[in-house]
């Protein structure tokens, strides 16, 4: 198929929106000329077009190509890859796109390189306008960088296969750019056929289409180029008299000039320019034209003439004459004679430059200052060498610091698993060695490695002498926040752990309000002390005997309130002839339960005179059922006379204290459930009794009957408890046929060996609510 002209890529650029197939170029601007088309810079095959975002903010070119090459993509995809590694001054960066660019020929999708834009002209433009203005100082100023960009390109290992002065651009600044990177080489590419043959006369004669691609394809172009530089530098005036007047469009240079230089006007007026140098390059170029392509050799090395070389040894210019041999690459083909003074002289140049960079290091006594002195000390440079010679010692001892820097390094990393004392002194003794104030890069290191050792010497002094756990603490934990726990042993851990438990409690000791009561002090005094071993620890001393005092406080408070819970009387009597020291006042609670003893105490020894005396009126006075049953084998031989006197003085209603309520009544139906009743009665003492029966019968019962075989409807216990629970009163569902039963309470005095009765209670009648009737009887 026929590929687009420039000119279809053009018209389709009208419209970036349907020329791209990129969203992002999509929105682009394309810069336009005078006649509002895209601005074209066109090649032999391709054309350029400047674009810039959609905010007009960054440039960049649209290369577009205007013949077809089916290897372009793989090759332009080999050198991409070859770059990313490598970033050269004289490149630009670029991206290879297939199938990106629409043309207006056929509407098919095309391939475009996408390039950063060069700001600046081509070489051509440029050296125009400089030879015009006669800029001799500019001209040699970029024949000098042209030897740099070659150099670059050659170590990089690059050819870009089409040098000439379209392909490179000039910036404001004088810096030199390649662009079209079409024909470029990269060793991944070496021994292919070339696409293009480049243009005349900056390519060898012999190259064509056959030419395969090899890393020196630039040797004769960049040799063409300089040269024209370097006589334009001296003479700007050829321009306008073989340029412009002969009309042409290249660098000075034209074919025949160059393969008949017999014949040219160009070449007879070069060999009248002053510089030797220059007029041995256009000699070479056109002997070089005339051999095999690959005997040409590289701009470094046509460039550096040894005749020249050797001028500027005799002349004393060491900097110059190393400069054009490193812009030669090397000087292996010197002649013998010259090779010692070259060396000589790059002994000299490399002196210099390091002396120079020597006498730079600052005076000042730092682990940074003395590195860069003993790395700028060259001792086959210095060596015999005046003004180095005067340093030596100067030298010596900075390198001497720096080994014991490097010493405290070694340590500091072999020490970096474990933090031990042995190896934080090490450091610090390390360290030592060094002139005080001395700024080195582990000075962070050793300073910490002293603070730790200080730190455990601290504690080590606490450990010794512990008189304040605290301060044991205090130490350790400073200790600690250094990093340094791993110098502790473990019997020194084990101290330490003992002191973190002492310490807050031993404060808390000190701190408890005097103003507690006195069994919630001694509570806590108790607990605190119990919450650690205190072994031989003289702080806690102060407080061992309060605190055993405290214990033994609490444990006759407890077993009083025990004996007063379970009614020990002569315990109680015991303990209260022998209260343990610094119980003063008692405890409220505890003198009542003492006095409530005392009472229990009291009554039992009255209780027990009233039976020996058979005194009724004490024996009913001091009665308590609970201790008769509690002391069984004390009132065990007065049984007799307890169950005699109790019928008597106890069992009778109105002495038990036994009788119908008041009030609110002593039967009550419930009208909101049918058949049940609330029944309340007035409860004897405790002291008499805790149980009572009640009884519904047909027949109200006789002060004599016995319940358990007179005729009843039924009967229940009630216990005192469970009575109170439910407000005082008992509660009971009754059946219809009930109705008019006699309710009666009798009381139930448990002595432990026999349970006797009290005469009934009588509490009334059963009496039904009207709606219980109606529901009872309406069936």
């Amino acid at each position: 198929m026929s590929w687009p002209l420039a000119s279809h890529f053009s018209a389709m650029l009208q419209n970036p929106k349907v020329a791209f197939r990129d969203p992002g170029l999509r929105q682009c601007v394309i810069e336009k000329n005078a006649q509002g088309q895209p601005r074209p810079w066109a090649g032999a095959f391709a054309v350029v077009y400047k674009a810039t975002d959609a905010q007009g903010r960054y440039p960049f070119a649209v290369r577009v190509f205007t013949t077809e090459s089916p290897e372009r993509r793989e090759r332009y995809a080999a050198v991409s890859q070859y770059l990313q590694q490598r970033r050269l001054a004289c490149l630009c960066d670029f991206e290879y796109r297939d199938e990106s660019i629409r043309s207006a020929s056929d509407g098919k999708w095309y391939p475009l390189i996408l390039m950063e834009w060069v700001e600046g002209q081509t070489l051509f433009k440029w050296a125009r306008e400089k030879c015009l203005a006669g800029d001799t100082a500019s001209l040699g100023q970029v024949a000098d960088r042209w030897l740099d960009l070659v150099r670059e390109l050659g170590e990089a290992s690059i050819a870009h296969g089409d040098l000439q002065h379209g392909n490179v651009m000039v910036t404001p600044r004088n810096e030199l750019k390649l662009v079209d990177y079409d024909c470029m080489c990269v060793p991944a590419l070496v021994g292919r056929r070339n696409l293009e043959v480049g243009v005349e006369p900056y390519q060898h004669p012999q190259r064509d289409a056959r030419t395969l691609l090899t890393l020196d394809l630039d040797n004769f172009s960049a040799l063409v180029i300089h040269a024209a530089l370097k006589a334009l530098a001296q003479r700007p005036d050829l321009w306008s008299t073989f340029v412009d007047a002969r009309g042409s469009d290249k660098l000075l240079f034209l074919k025949d000039d160059i393969l008949r230089p017999g014949e040219s006007e160009l070449c007879r007026e070069l060999q009248s320019l002053p510089d030797r140098e220059t007029r041995r390059l256009v000699e070479q170029i056109c002997e070089l034209a005339q051999k095999p392509i690959d005997q040409v050799p590289s701009l470094g090395e046509a460039a550096s003439s040894y005749a020249k070389v050797g001028a500027m040894l005799d002349a004393k210019q060491w900097e110059a004459a190393v400069d054009l041999l490193n812009r030669r690459g090397h000087f292996r083909d010197a002649p013998e004679e010259l090779k010692p003074r070259i060396r000589r002289a790059y002994e000299h140049v490399c002196r210099q430059k390091a002396w120079k960079a020597f006498r730079r290091i600052p005076s000042e006594a730092t682990e940074k200052s003395d590195r860069k002195l003993v790395d700028a000390w060259n001792e086959q440079l210095f060596s015999g060498f005046g003004p180095a010679e005067q340093e030596r010692l100067r030298v010596a001892e900075a390198r001497r610091r720096v080994q014991m820097v490097d010493s405290v390094y070694r340590l500091v990393q072999q020490l970096a698993d474990e933090v031990t004392l042995d190896g934080e002194q090490k450091i610090v003794d390390a360290a030592a060695r060094l002139p005080q104030g001395y700024e080195h890069s582990q000075m962070e290191r050793v300073e910490k490695a002293r603070r730790r050792v200080q730190a455990m010497v601290k504690l080590q002094k606490q450990l010794d002498n512990p008189r304040i756990e605290a301060a044991i603490v205090a130490a350790a934990r400073s200790l600690s926040a250094l990093g340094g726990e791993g110098m502790l042993d473990l019997d020194r851990r084990r101290r330490v752990k003992q002191a973190m438990r002492r310490a807050p409690l031993l404060r808390e000791l000190q701190e408890l309000d005097e103003d507690l009561p006195a069994d919630q002090r001694d509570r806590r005094l108790v607990e605190l002390w119990n919450q650690a071993d205190w072994g031989d620890c003289v702080e806690a001393e102060q407080w061992r005997q309060p605190c055993e005092q405290a214990q033994r406080r609490i444990e006759w408070l407890r077993a009083l309130q025990r004996a007063a819970e379970q009614g020990e009387v002569e315990q109680l009597a015991d303990l209260r002839e022998s209260p343990p020291e610094g119980l003063d006042p008692m405890p409220a609670g505890y003198a009542k339960a003492i006095d409530e003893a005392r009472a229990k105490i009291d009554r039992v020894e009255g209780l027990e005179r009233a039976l020996q005396l058979g005194d009724a009126k004490a024996f009913a006075e001091h009665f308590d059922a609970a201790i008769i049953r509690r002391l069984a084998e004390r009132f065990a031989p007065y049984k007799d006379k307890i169950v005699e006197l109790a019928s008597k003085e106890i069992l009778p209603p109105r002495r038990l204290g036994l009788r119908k309520a008041s009030g609110w009544g002593s039967i009550t139906a419930e009208d909101d459930q049918v058949g049940r009743f609330r029944f309340r009665w007035h409860w004897p003492e405790p002291r008499m009794l805790d149980r009572c029966l009640i009884t519904l019968s047909p027949e109200e019962p006789a002060e004599d009957d016995d319940p358990d075989t007179m005729a009843t409807f039924e009967t229940a216990i009630v216990e005192r408890a469970g009575y109170e629970q439910q407000d005082g009163q008992f509660r009971m569902t009754a059946d219809p046929e009930w109705i008019g039963a006699h309710v009666a309470v009798w009381g139930l005095v448990d002595l432990g060996f026999e349970t006797l009765r009290s005469p009934p209670v009588s509490l009334g009648r059963l009496k039904a609510a009207s709606r219980w009737k109606r529901l009872a009887w309406g069936k």
